[in-house]
């Protein structure tokens, strides 16, 4: 049977889908709020979301339960070059207000499917650096049917132009489960008709309040109808609004008639209320932490906080995962190509209860074990504390005579002290190797960017390779060797 390859082409890519007309080069967003509410607005449609406070305080405590968290940046490797990109990364997202640039990215994604942010680069002391990224407004921008990002400018209103690479950021967010949709669909497509009924309830609130809570006042006089008394009645009516007191004929009696309801008002509270739920809920995934009822407990608000915990991790890695491919990989390739790009993340980690470590550090201490060095309840536990157990105390039972237990610690003094030996001379080494090895990449990465084909990089590697001098290298090689065995013979006359 012969072997069937796997496709590599995508085959239901989207300038294949019949849905979409094919006469268009840029797509439209799929979102059918847009398409049927939008009308001119475009994603500014959900700005209006914003203005109820309820939904701005929902979506700003989404935002920041991920700012809120420490940022971690994570080597690819060991080796002193991947150590350099990450030291690297660190210093400039730190410089750029990262926070600011999260809650920005992370607020317009969630809300209206995607947030595009321009880096700003400028050589600072040598290096490419990105000195600010700034969040730009979701209607500036299309995408064509192959997905790229397009610049709306005066001279191309309709379809854009295309972007250059390493210089805008896209975060997208969509709560469909597709990927057809380079625009995404946030949850704008969902708070957008409660935000919009409610704003219908206050309005009518509103009315129900102005018109109940004040007397209606009922004017009659005798004889028919006259146009003429009615708008002299109505002028004196109106003056009642802000006079104590009215003068008028005898024919003439005015009554206050009291309203005998409330104009609905516990019921649009309660429909109110109804609607600022269904928006945490859609938000937070619960509604306990922003809602104040008379039947939750702790144990439920416990259980909603972990709900609400776990929706900012998925945004926090989702975040991540997007300044991973694009910012990080950026200012590594840039700077040192050749790098293992590092990781940023954010860190959700708990702090563990005290008293929970206590209990279990006691139950293993009960099982015969301790702490190798009193250097671990320092850091567990903070403060400076010293070892309080007795030079005498007796052995326990079953334990080895005094003589035996000594002899291993002090092997296990010596150990460590070899330990800490071996440690410092692989430092020195290395901060002693580091700018020899740089110079032979240095020298390296200069025929790489001189060469023309990849032919003429084989022979200028070839010739390289004869010219490089390793003289310093060996020297410094050999004095690190006699070093060692000089610590090794020590370390053997002091064990006697």
């Amino acid at each position: 049977m012969a072997e069937t390859k796997p496709l590599t082409v995508e085959i239901a890519s989207i300038d294949r889908d019949p849905y979409v007309p094919q006469y268009q080069n840029v797509l439209p967003p799929t979102d059918e709020v847009l398409r049927q509410r939008g009308s001119g607005k475009g994603f500014d449609l959900y700005d209006e979301i914003r203005r109820d406070p309820h939904a701005f305080s929902v979506l700003q405590k989404r935002s920041l339960e991920v700012v809120s968290r420490e940022i971690m940046v994570v080597p690819a490797s060991d080796r002193r070059r991947d150590k350099q990109a990450a030291e690297l990364v660190e210093k400039q997202i730190k410089a750029m207000n990262f926070d600011r640039l999260t809650r920005a990215l992370l607020g317009g994604a969630v809300l209206k499917g995607f947030a595009v942010g321009e880096a700003i680069w400028e050589v600072v002391d040598g290096v490419w650096t990105i000195t600010k990224i700034k969040v730009k407004k979701q209607r500036r921008f299309r995408f064509d049917v192959d997905g790229n990002l397009r610049l709306l400018t005066r001279a191309a209103r309709l379809d854009g132009e295309l972007v250059p690479d390493r210089k805008f950021v896209v975060h997208r967010h969509s709560i469909d489960d597709d990927d057809d949709d380079p625009y995404g669909v946030g949850l704008g497509a969902v708070l957008y008709w409660p935000a919009w009924f409610k704003r219908q309830v206050l309005a009518a609130w509103l009315r129900g309040s102005e018109r109940y809570a004040a007397p209606t006042v009922d004017a009659s006089y005798a004889g028919t109808l006259e146009k003429q008394r009615e708008e002299e009645l109505m002028q004196a009516i109106r003056a009642m609004q802000n006079d104590t007191g009215i003068v008028h004929p005898d024919s003439v009696k005015l009554e206050l008639l009291e309203a005998q309801r409330g104009g609905g008002g516990d019921m649009l509270e309660a429909l109110s209320r109804y609607l600022d739920e269904m928006m945490s809920t859609a938000v937070l995934g619960e509604s306990l932490s922003t809602t104040a009822g008379d039947n939750g407990s702790r144990a439920l608000g416990e259980v909603q906080a972990d709900v609400r915990v776990g929706i900012a991790k998925a945004d926090a890695d989702l975040i991540c995962h997007t300044i991973n491919e694009s910012i990080v990989r950026w200012i590594v390739d840039v700077n040192l190509p050749g790098a293992g790009y590092p990781t940023v993340w954010r860190d959700f980690s708990e702090v563990e209860d005290l008293n929970n470590k206590v209990d279990r550090d006691t139950k293993i201490v009960a099982m015969g074990y301790r702490p190798k060095s009193v250097d671990y309840i320092n850091e567990t536990y903070g403060g400076d504390w010293v070892d309080a157990a007795p030079a005498d105390t007796a052995p326990a039972p079953g334990s080895p005579p005094s003589g035996q237990l000594s002899d291993k610690l002090a092997f296990a003094e010596k150990t460590s002290a070899g330990d800490r030996v071996v440690t410092d001379l692989s430092d020195q080494l290395e901060q002693a190797g580091g700018p020899i090895v740089d110079a032979m990449i240095e020298a390296v990465r200069a025929e790489f960017a001189a060469a023309i084909s990849y032919d003429d990089l084989v022979e200028r590697l070839a010739r390289l390779s004869s010219e490089l001098g390793i003289d310093d290298f060996a020297a410094m090689m050999e004095q690190g060797i006699t070093l060692a065995r000089l610590e090794g013979h020590d370390s053997v006359t002091a064990d006697g």
